[in-house]
């Protein structure tokens, strides 16, 4: 399937090929690349649903490089444990202490988890060994 990809013990999805070709038509912000990797082998069921995406307005989503990424929400048992765990371990911006990498919503397209970061956004605790050796291996 042209929208699959493992990588070592986990695998990434994409959603259709509208949104593999949004990943591919800008580069992505190297923090959000840190982050949804970050994810995947921390919960390693990752469905990607959105990625860069021209809204007529200013979004993360709409930021070259973007900083925006959806994930699907329903192949998690918890969705709002997998935002917090990402919460607890990344902070958007220590200056903004209210805004947040990850999100449980529904904007109309039906719930997901959106995934956003900022210049300033940090990973507060280092990976395991093994966590960080899944990293490398991309």
């Amino acid at each position: 399937m042209l929208t699959k990809t493992l990588i070592g013990i986990f695998m990434i999805q994409v959603k259709n090929l509208k949104v593999l070709e949004s990943l591919m038509m800008h580069p992505a912000h190297p923090k959000l690349i840190e982050l949804i990797q970050w994810c995947c082998i921390r919960h390693s069921q990752t469905v990607i649903t959105g990625g860069y995406e021209w809204r007529g307005y200013s979004s993360v989503h709409s930021t070259i490089p973007f900083r925006g990424l959806d994930i699907r929400s329903r192949v998690f048992n918890d969705p709002q444990g997998v935002v917090d765990d990402i919460n607890r371990h990344w902070t958007y911006d220590p200056k903004r202490s209210s805004k947040k990498c990850a999100i449980y919503h529904d904007m109309g397209r039906g719930p997901h988890i959106h995934l956003q970061v900022h210049q300033r956004t940090e990973r507060v605790d280092k990976l395991s060994g093994d966590e960080e050796k899944g990293i490398d291996a991309l």
